[in-house]
């Protein structure tokens, strides 16, 4: 996790979201709308409902 415990939840098409996290994120019946970046290359996306849909990690 970040240091500051601080998590930000932005926009799939926000800039600092990785490309790899992006293109994931509209694989899913309910495209991804929201990501979290948990710090250590881990994302968590979820739907515009507020659904979880995948936890990534990018190597």
């Amino acid at each position: 996790m970040k240091e500051d415990d601080e998590e930000e939840i932005m926009d799939i098409n926000d800039p600092r979201v990785p490309e790899a996290v992006r293109e994931h994120g509209k694989r899913f019946r309910k495209p991804a709308r929201f990501v979290v970046d948990v710090g250590n290359n881990e994302f968590v996306l979820s739907a515009d409902d507020g659904e979880l849909l995948d936890i990534v990690h990018l190597e």
